[in-house]
């Protein structure tokens, strides 16, 4: 019994030690270039995703590595797809309202 507590507590220091090192040998974060963007209906990279008057928030949801953001407003609804890795917004899909 004593070999097993010593083998698990082994196996838990060692986990930690990983994943403390693993966390401060990470890639730097890449900055989003700079520019405008050629694909309709994207936001200019560097560019804040921002709400026009009117608009909320309505879902949040997670999308692979980036983050799906669901936003109505008066306008129609619009969802927006954040990497927030780099800080790039992509206008993904929008409908107008009728």
């Amino acid at each position: 019994m004593g070999v097993l507590i010593i083998i698990g507590t082994t196996v838990v220091v060692g986990t930690i030690i990983h994943r403390l090192y693993a966390s401060f040998a990470a890639p730097s974060t890449p900055q989003a270039a700079v520019g405008g963007s050629a694909v309709p209906g994207e936001i200019p990279a560097g560019a804040a995703a921002q709400l026009a008057p009117g608009e909320r928030i309505s879902g949040i949801a997670s999308a692979g590595a980036d983050v799906a953001v669901w936003v109505s407003g008066p306008k129609g609804d619009r969802l927006l797809l954040l990497n927030p890795v780099t800080g790039q917004a992509r206008a993904v899909l929008a409908s107008p309202s009728d």
